[in-house]
């Protein structure tokens, strides 16, 4: 994806916001694969996966603080 001025960085704007949600679904959906895993080993992985998307969802919000700061710097 070709990024340049003002709508380039309103673009990038609108995936992360459009984005974040789908990582708290994400996170959701494997949090529910966990309760009603068959084995341990199962539930770990699920809660592992929800994790990363939880990750996911930090690394995004950062991101995404950092692009606010600058498009109002510039």
């Amino acid at each position: 994806m070709a990024v340049g001025g003002a709508q380039g960085m309103e673009r990038l704007i609108e995936v992360i916001v459009h984005s974040i949600p789908r990582e708290r679904e994400a996170r959701d959906v494997y949090l529910a694969a966990a309760r009603e895993a068959p084995t341990e080993m199962t539930r770990l992985l699920f809660e592992r996966l929800a994790k990363d998307e939880e990750g996911h969802e930090a690394k995004l919000r950062a991101v995404l603080e950092l692009l606010r700061q600058a498009a109002t710097r510039g």
